[in-house]
């Protein structure tokens, strides 16, 4: 059943999109990796458990490596803690991520499963085929533990109320919240069924949907579900009782402001009653006098109650000299105004307009140099007045004097506008403030944010500088990297910057130790 689009249903739906986008590009990143190593190992070199310790060494969030040959025998093998690996007698051949490969000749993402040699932690597979001269030739895997990664995303979540589900292909569950009724590989059943079939595709939009027996308490709830590129679908879940929480009390202020006024609408009625009895008395004593033989049209008499006629023969000669008059003022007075007006609207819209570029970056559409003292004075002060915290990442592009040495500055000016979209991607909130002081420094400024959440933002924009594969040929990265540095401000604490400057230091601080301990990291 869907439910009326509000707030929760809005952002609801935009979690279960960025989950699900996430997801899908954590995944498709390490599958990258592994398909690469995959292609790269069929043309010689080194040994391939060499390979597999540089793979893991690329992708930290691997637990463990290895490959096979075309019968499904396990032929080397590599774990992240740099332990030897046993390699397996029985064959593989029967496992989804080695048919899958086989069968279709590309790269695959399996379905969740548990490892015992790992403690039954919850695992996904990413396989790629190993093709000698077009012809199949063993499998290159990869574990990952896949709630390690979640795990972040969904307390987060949960800390605002929601709850996150991930079921895989088979319709079992991948992650599911605390608040939920299920736990890892449980079977979804009918209602994952359901939730599957009510999924939007990524980009699209659609009303959440009411369901029940979700979670542990059996309490209805309202969920979004997002049809991931791997087959899997991601649901974000929002408990009637929180919806209730929020709608209540906006019911109950409806319902107050409509007694008050209805209440004060019945009062000036019977106020205006006895003010227009009182007010006719004394208009026509007062108005009398004032046209003293005055004329008015007899119809008009006869047409109006008999006790005011005396005072229509009173003001009808008073009242067509004065229209007249009025007439004439109003139309010297409506030119006159719209004139103004006229005027008035173009030059606050160039003043707007005026304003605006000179606190924009032309190239980033980010702050400028201006618009980065403006926010960085106002944010602080808001900071302070309000009791919340404030952070503020200083970022800096690894070695981007190396890039516009060898490409240009034209391809720079291009790599700048790239940086600053995947910077802006990796924000969630509406007030958080990107910001380009100058060359290829940035500043965002993130308001309400602890440094534990700033963390979090700045952990998230290396990522998203690195998916964006801006080559850099100069780097040691071989593409663009950015380096990041963190500085709070909570204004309960007493040792807390008496100006922005302070905490800006701070930060450029943390961003020149990221980069004496290597570039391409946070640092706080």
């Amino acid at each position: 059943m869907a439910a009326r689009p509000g707030r929760s249903a809005l952002e609801a739906g935009f979690n279960a999109q960025l989950s699900a986008n996430a997801i899908d590009d954590f995944l498709q990143g390490q599958l990258s990796g592994v398909e690469l190593l995959a292609d790269g190992a069929m043309r010689g070199g080194q040994p391939l458990d060499v390979e597999l310790g540089k793979l893991l060494r690329a992708y930290p969030a691997m637990l463990r490596t290895l490959a096979t040959d075309r019968q499904g025998r396990i032929i080397a093998a590599r774990a992240a803690n740099g332990r030897p690996v046993p390699l397996a007698v029985e064959l593989v051949a029967d496992r989804e991520w080695f048919r899958a490969p086989r069968d279709s000749g590309l790269p695959h993402v399996s379905d969740a499963y548990r490892a015992r040699i790992y403690g039954n932690e919850a695992l996904v597979a990413v396989s790629a085929p190993m093709l000698r001269d077009g012809s199949f030739d063993g499998v290159l895997q990869a574990s990952i533990p896949i709630q390690r990664y979640i795990r972040t995303r969904s307390d987060n979540l949960r800390r605002r109320g929601f709850e996150l589900l991930l079921l895989d292909r088979q319709n079992n569950v991948v992650h599911a919240s605390e608040g939920l009724r299920w736990r890892f590989l449980d079977g979804a059943g009918s209602l994952g069924a359901e939730i599957r079939h009510g999924a939007v595709q990524p980009g699209d939009t659609g009303a959440m949907r009411s369901m029940v027996g979700l979670l542990r308490d059996g309490d209805k709830v309202y969920l979004s579900a997002v049809a991931m590129r791997t087959g899997w679908v991601v649901a974000v879940v929002a408990p009637q009782q929180r919806l209730l929480a929020l709608a209540m009390p906006r019911l109950g202020l409806l319902l107050g402001l409509l007694a008050v006024t209805t209440l004060g609408v019945l009062i000036a009625l019977w106020r205006m009653r006895k003010l227009l009895a009182a007010s006719m008395g004394r208009l026509l004593a007062s108005l009398h006098g004032y046209a003293l033989g005055g004329t008015l049209d007899p119809a008009q008499l006869t047409r109006m109650p008999e006790e005011l006629q005396p005072l229509a023969g009173g003001i009808g000669d008073l009242a067509a000299r004065m229209n007249a008059a009025f007439d004439e003022l109003r139309q010297v007075l409506e030119q006159r105004e719209q004139v103004i007006a006229e005027r008035t609207e173009s030059l606050r819209q160039a003043v707007n307009d005026l304003d605006r570029l000179s606190r924009t970056d032309a190239l980033t559409g980010s702050l400028n140099y201006r618009g980065f003292l403006e926010a960085a004075d106002t944010m602080w002060r808001q900071a302070r007045a309000s009791g919340k915290p404030l952070s503020v990442l200083a970022l800096d592009i690894d070695f981007f004097k190396r890039y516009n040495d060898l490409y240009g500055h034209a391809e720079g000016d291009g790599a700048l506008r790239r940086f600053a979209g995947a910077v802006r991607s990796a924000l969630l909130h509406a007030d958080d403030v990107l910001a380009r002081p100058g060359g290829e420094e940035f500043i965002v400024f993130l308001p309400g944010s602890t440094l534990e959440q700033a963390t979090q933002v700045g952990q998230r924009v290396c990522e998203r500088v690195r998916s964006a594969d801006i080559v850099h040929a100069a780097s040691p990265e071989g593409r663009m990297t950015v380096s990041v540095g963190i500085a709070s401000m909570q204004p309960d604490d007493d040792d807390d910057d008496d100006d922005s400057e302070s905490m800006l230091r701070r930060a450029d601080a943390a961003l020149y130790r990221a980069k004496a301990a290597g570039r391409n990291r946070v640092s706080g």
